[in-house]
C-alpha cells in the first residue's frame, strides 16, 4: 500500500537510515536547482522536520531567501520492502528550508560533520511513497 502523509512515518524513517544518495530540488526557480547529500549525513529533529549538512548548496540557498522556493526531496532504498517488491521509494517529499549558520542545530550538525557551511532546516509538508 503506498504511503501519503504530513509526518515522518516509521517507514520513511527506515528508508532515512539505510545511507544512500538524497536529492533536494528547489523546482520553482527558473531553472530548477538539484543538489545531493547522502542520508546518512541527514538528522531527524521531530516528526516533520530534519536537518541537512549544506558544505555548497549556494544555489538551493539563493532560490529559498530570494524566492521562498518550495522542495522536493527524493529518498529510496533497496534495502527495504516496497509496493511491488524489494525497494521503498518516497519521490515526492515537498518541504520548505531554511539555512542557519548558527545556533543549537547548526552546533548539532556541526560536531558530526566539521566541513560543513550551514545547516538547511528541512520542514517537511508532505511525503508520498512511490513504490
Amino acid at each position: 500500500m503506498l504511503e501519503e502523509s504530513t509526518t515522518l512515518s516509521q517507514n520513511f524513517l527506515e528508508v532515512i537510515s539505510d545511507p544512500q544518495p538524497v536529492t533536494i530540488v528547489s523546482y520553482q526557480a527558473s531553472p530548477a536547482h538539484v543538489v545531493n547529500t547522502w542520508s546518512s549525513y541527514i538528522k531527524v529533529v521531530d516528526d516533520s522536520t530534519f536537518l541537512v549538512p549544506a558544505a555548497g548548496m549556494r544555489s538551493i540557498e539563493a532560490d529559498i531567501a530570494t524566492q521562498n522556493s518550495q522542495l522536493i526531496l527524493t529518498f529510496g532504498s533497496m534495502k527495504f520492502e516496497g509496493t511491488e517488491g524489494p525497494g521503498r521509494g518516497y519521490h515526492d517529499v515537498y518541504a520548505t528550508g531554511e539555512f542557519v549558520e548558527a545556533g543549537k542545530y547548526f552546533d548539532l550538525m556541526k560536531a558530526d560533520l566539521p566541513w560543513l557551511r550551514k545547516v538547511m532546516i528541512v520542514h517537511v509538508q508532505e511525503v508520498k511513497q512511490k513504490i
